[in-house]
């Protein structure tokens, strides 16, 4: 991994055998996999602690299980917070799964969040409520003026941007979504306001490929250039 560089590994949750998966990730890890009720739940998240570790082995030259984690939830302390490589080295990490997508953002550059999220053609229709709870005035006036047929789409667009940025934050939903502006769903991904002291100009965001039906968004915390590299896990087996 270059400097640089932010790299964003996909995976599917049916790639990679659950055996396999099994033998390297943490007890932790297998024991909040067992808490989902779905089976498909339970391989996306299997599959997002897979892809992470592997993909830390491959960039740092160790093997898969000697990668520790560390995931302290900062308000309650349990072990189910955003992921940190205990031994530091610089490297900033986030993952995110939905549908059919498994996405791991690792980079030196800055703290680092990733989102995707699944855009169903058979989905429910575009929520002009919820639109009103998460987007800023003017996000929902940009909104609501584009064709009715385009706004779940172009909502969602905006949702992954946000979401990344308050991942990389670590702020989550915690900080109101709504006061975290962005640039309009036909423009590239950018931040124009936020209540943080970090000035605007020190984000950098950028629209992934995440692949049919789904829709996906990647921000740092830097103020340098920012070059994304996307990678399939197919490499890795």
């Amino acid at each position: 991994m270059h400097d640089e560089e932010c790299q964003v590994w996909w995976a599917r949750p049916d790639q990679v055998d659950e055996q396999r998966m099994l033998a390297v990730v943490s007890e932790a890890e297998r024991a909040r996999a067992q808490r989902y009720h779905r089976p498909v739940d339970r391989l996306r998240s299997l599959t997002g602690c897979w892809l992470l570790r592997t993909v830390l082995a491959a960039n740092l030259g160790v093997d898969a299980r000697q990668v520790v984690l560390d995931r302290t939830c900062s308000d309650c302390g349990l072990q189910h917070g955003r992921p940190r490589l205990l031994s530091g080295m610089g490297v900033h990490l986030s993952v995110s799964h939905a549908g059919q997508r498994v996405a791991v953002a690792i980079t030196r550059l800055g703290e680092v969040g990733v989102d995707v999220e699944h855009l169903r053609t058979d989905g429910p229709p575009f929520d002009e409520e919820l639109a009103e709870n998460t987007l800023s005035a003017q996000e929902l006036k940009a909104l609501l003026a584009a064709a009715p047929e385009d706004r779940h789409t172009d909502f969602l667009r905006l949702w992954v941007r946000k979401e990344a940025l308050l991942k990389a934050t670590g702020h989550g939903l915690r900080l109101p979504i709504d006061q975290v502006e962005v640039s309009p769903a036909d423009q590239e991904p950018a931040l124009l306001r936020w209540p943080l002291p970090r000035p605007p100009e020190q984000v950098r965001m950028a629209a992934l490929d995440a692949g049919s039906e789904h829709l996906a968004a990647v921000a740092v915390l830097t103020g340098s250039p920012l070059t994304v590299r996307e990678l399939g896990a197919s490499t890795l087996l």
